[in-house]
């Protein structure tokens, strides 16, 4: 869960997350949270939200992760939040609130502990950090020079691309002039209401819409997976759906035109092998250097 370039995953995997993310960038405090609600949103997949209590806020960049301490277990679980910052500030008509996506992972002891019957942990207190590095704005690139964003994430990669996207998306006036939003995930087109996060994307895209701002939709399911897959628009405008895998040839359209590469960040997320493959096509792309292809993988 780490934004690291290159990795053993297989020696990776064995580790916890707190020995994972070692030497990544993490807040000093801890802070107190209440498991407020829970989502079933998927057969395998929980969205919780953390209410922050008395008023609290907490600052966090979008991208970033969550070490997660939960009662009874020695280590600590490690969740991406999929919340923006603006959610997690306190209002008159609210608490702030953090956002998780929790795959049921039975082996894995943290998610499987909020994956027990809601009636047993709703309205626990935890006990989280923020860390991470893989964030926008990006650390290397001043901001003011990206143009065009591009975010490319697969499967539940997408959980920190969903809070990048969502807050650079409810601040138009900081929005790069291009967005690119390439999202592989197992479905057919008669589910594709069920791909995480998917309705998400298309009420931004719907509530502002533009020609500039184009999210692709790449269902994998394994009839459909072969790279001649057909493709349809999506019932929101900017938004295809195509059914198939991503391409190489994507990668390199969805960064425009040469000439303007150097205004180009991109973000990838998602399997590690995945990661490493679409990582080398963009930064070896012509015109992209590495500081501007940022990756973090997931377990």
């Amino acid at each position: 869960m780490a934004a690291w370039r290159r990795s053993m995953a297989t020696h990776r995997s064995v580790l916890s997350h707190l020995e994972r993310t070692a030497q990544q960038p993490r807040q000093h405090g801890l802070h107190e949270v209440i498991l407020s609600k829970i989502d079933q949103v998927h057969p395998h997949i929980r969205l919780l939200q953390l209410a922050l209590p008395n008023r609290a806020s907490l600052k966090f960049l979008p991208g970033q992760w969550l070490d997660v301490f939960i009662p009874g277990l020695t280590k600590a679980g490690g969740f991406t939040i999929t919340s923006t910052p603006r959610d997690a500030e306190y209002r008159s008509s609210r608490d702030g609130y953090i956002e998780l996506a929790i795959q049921d992972s039975p082996k894995n002891p943290p998610a499987a502990w909020l994956w027990r019957p809601t009636s047993e942990i709703l309205g626990r207190s935890l006990l989280i950090r923020v860390g991470g590095s893989f964030v926008w704005p990006p650390p290397a690139v001043s901001v003011e020079g990206v143009k065009r964003l591009v975010l490319v994430a697969g499967g539940v990669g997408i959980n920190p691309l969903i809070s990048i996207f969502s807050h650079i998306y409810s601040q138009p006036a900081l929005q790069p002039e291009q967005i690119r939003f390439l999202y592989t995930s197992r479905g057919t087109s008669q589910t594709v209401n069920e791909v995480l996060f998917y309705p998400r994307i298309q009420n931004s895209l719907a509530a502002r819409p533009s020609p500039n701002r184009k999210v692709e939709l790449y269902l994998t399911q394994p009839s459909n997976a072969s790279h001649g897959g057909e493709s349809h628009g999506g019932p929101t405008e900017g938004v295809s759906v195509r059914n198939r895998r991503i391409s190489h040839e994507d990668l390199i359209n969805a960064l425009g035109p040469t000439k303007e590469r150097n205004e180009v960040v991109a973000y990838v997320c998602g399997p590690a092998t995945m990661t490493d493959e679409f990582v080398d096509v963009l930064q070896t792309a012509e015109g992209m250097t590495e500081d501007r292809v940022l990756c973090e993988k997931w377990w």
